[in-house]
């Protein structure tokens, strides 16, 4: 390649380079600058339900409450039965046991699948038992008797 097509190529190059700066230029200056901008506007609706759950939030700050949760767990179970039904288990009552006798007790209660209840009042275990309505009855009866377990029927 001679020198005179070494210049006249590096010449077009250079014409090719402005011309490309110059529409670039062109280009950008002609653009609307609001092109670009993306406006994310909530829904009146959605504004309303933060405003109203942050509301609700700031409401239970400020109002005094009369109440506390209590810091033990209960379980609470229905049974549903038949209206026609007229099957009633009986129900023991112990009362006042400490805490040795409440283990043995809830242990052995456990293991034969026995339906009770508990509660604590002050420094003693209450205990609510369901007796099922078989042989098994008995034996617990005569189980508390023989380790002296003071019991109400109902």
């Amino acid at each position: 390649m001679t020198m005179k097509a070494k210049l006249l190529f590096g010449f077009l190059l250079i014409v090719i380079f402005a011309l490309s700066v110059y529409i670039l230029f062109f280009y950008y200056t002609s653009i609307p600058k609001d092109t670009f901008n993306i406006n994310h506007n909530e829904s009146a609706v959605e504004k309303n339900k933060i405003q109203g759950e942050t509301l609700w939030l700031q409401s239970l700050l400020t109002k005094s409450q009369n109440y506390s949760y209590p810091a033990t767990e209960i379980k609470i179970g229905v049974n549903f039965r038949s209206p026609n039904e007229k099957i009633n288990p009986t129900k023991l009552v112990i009362q006042h046991l400490d805490n040795y006798k409440f283990f043995c007790l809830n242990e052995v209660l456990k293991q034969e699948k026995i339906e009770f209840a508990y509660y604590q009042t002050g420094n003693s275990i209450d205990i609510v038992i369901f007796l099922p309505n078989d042989s098994r009855k008995k034996q617990i009866i005569e189980d508390l008797k023989h380790y002296e377990i003071q019991y109400k029927a109902q």
